[in-house]
């Protein structure tokens, strides 16, 4: 049942409490900061007389992958050219740094991204989100179904919910192409080429792009590391892990998310594959041409495609000290947040090589989930949220929604006892109501707040 009608909503607010626990029960020790300012501004939505975007002038290539990288470039992958672009942004294409973090709360996402290009919903394919590290802009690739062809679309997002196409063609960019891109003879499930999964994520870090995918041949997954500023040269390696859930060897299937991180004083890739095991990889080992084994730390659950792995700075509500965390968000299941101490136990240990014990086992790095679910994509957008781009699941619409670091959900999600209006916070509840009274306003719903 539809619990909100689908509209566009900025606000403006700020809090310095970060939560880490579960559900909608606040932890009962620490006080929340209060929020310094609340302004909601409503959108009107688009109409039939609204300006749409000519899609016979977005005339750039397709692009899969996104990832920002130093001075405003924006790196693409697109698998259609096979090949790496580093797009320069304009000073027209990126806003300020906004004064305090400032959450998206666009519940019509899909909706005014349909009308913005004068098509049906479904004809608008969500490919990857990112987020300005400066602006906290975000930027979206789509893919545009219309009666004259297929176009793609660089979108840019304010958190005021105004949009915006960037025409790529009309960047400097530099462009890498990729040698021995995925077998395009390959089909999986009948409509699902190999070539879409050359470029599965992209990774920016210490000055060198990694760039996960497919190539061809028995060893087709493959880590590709370029320099930045481009030259010519792509190092390529090889990877293979055990796989718990399949209880094999793997050579073949791609990484589909991962991150760079520090982790027992070495740069570490922490990848993560479908069904899902999770892996690390020493960035030192990844040399031109070499055959490189991933050491699988846990399985986090069958049957799921994880979408994004975040390296997450917040509070550890336990120990009220900021720390180190991996998220990792899943397409199928809930996401695992990881303290990047207990993961970097588990990475100086041998690695594990025995499979699960059955279908719903769950091995190795402790973790926690989080109720974060009908995610398409996510990014962290700045010191105090996540980025999240849903599908809500009642209404069916295309969400962009900040969440919080440390809780990892959304309190207008649900509907419980806590809603009814004649609810009574017993004393004991005391930092559950400020709780409450915290994140409303910053969700959009400030006239809910009660004292």
């Amino acid at each position: 049942m539809p619990k909100k009608n689908a509209r566009l909503v900025l606000l403006v607010a700020s809090a310095g409490f970060l939560f880490a626990g579960s559900c909608s029960q606040a932890p009962e020790s620490e006080t929340p900061a209060p929020i310094e300012s609340n302004e909601v501004v409503v959108l009107e939505s688009m109409d039939e007389t609204t300006a749409r975007t000519d899609l016979s002038l977005v005339n750039g290539p397709e692009l899969s992958e996104l990832e920002f990288g130093p001075e405003n470039t924006l790196f693409a992958a697109s698998n259609q050219t096979e090949a790496i672009y580093a797009f320069q942004l304009r000073a027209s294409d990126i806003g300020e740094a906004p004064a305090q973090p400032t959450p998206f709360n666009l519940e019509s996402l899909g909706t005014e991204l349909s009308l913005l290009f004068g098509v049906q919903p479904l004809d608008v394919i969500y490919n990857d989100l990112a987020v300005h590290p400066v602006s906290s802009e975000a930027y979206l690739s789509v893919n545009v179904r219309a009666e004259t062809g297929e176009f793609p679309a660089l979108v840019r997002i304010k958190q005021n919910g105004e949009l915006s196409v960037i025409n790529t063609s009309d960047l400097e960019f530099d462009k890498i192409e990729l040698s021995d891109p995925a077998d395009e003879d390959i089909v999986f499930w009948r409509d699902v080429p190999a070539a879409s999964l050359t470029v599965t994520d992209l990774e920016f870090s210490d000055g060198k792009l990694l760039v996960a995918g497919l190539s061809t041949g028995e060893f087709a997954s493959t880590l590709r590391t370029i320099d930045f500023p481009f030259d010519e040269k792509v190092s390529s390696s090889s990877i293979e892990i055990f796989h718990t859930a399949h209880n094999q060897n793997e050579t073949r299937a791609p990484i589909r998310a991962m991150t760079v991180a520090m982790v027992n004083g070495e740069r570490t890739l922490i990848a993560a594959y479908t069904c899902t095991p999770l892996v690390t990889i020493p960035a030192s080992s990844l040399q031109d041409g070499e055959h490189v084994f991933g050491k699988t730390i846990a399985e986090l659950g069958y049957g799921n495609v994880p979408v994004e792995v975040l390296s997450i700075s917040t509070l550890n509500m336990q120990t009220q000290q900021p720390e180190e965390f991996v998220l990792v968000v899943n397409r199928e299941m809930s996401a695992n947040l990881i303290r990047m101490e207990d993961l970097a136990a588990a990475a100086a240990a041998p690695g594990i090589t025995t499979a699960f014990k059955g279908l719903g086992d769950t091995m190795g790095v402790e973790n926690s989930r989080h109720p974060l679910s009908g995610v398409i994509q996510a990014d962290v957008q700045d010191a105090q949220f996540i980025l999240i781009l849903k599908r809500n699941i009642d209404s069916g619409e295309i969400e962009l929604v900040s969440q919080m670091k440390g809780s990892y959900f959304r309190l207008s999600d649900f509907v419980s006892e806590y809603n009814f209006p004649d609810y009574d916070y017993a004393e004991s509840q005391a930092m559950t109501q400020m709780f409450h009274n915290m994140v409303k306003p910053m969700e959009g719903y400030p006239e809910l707040v009660r004292n």
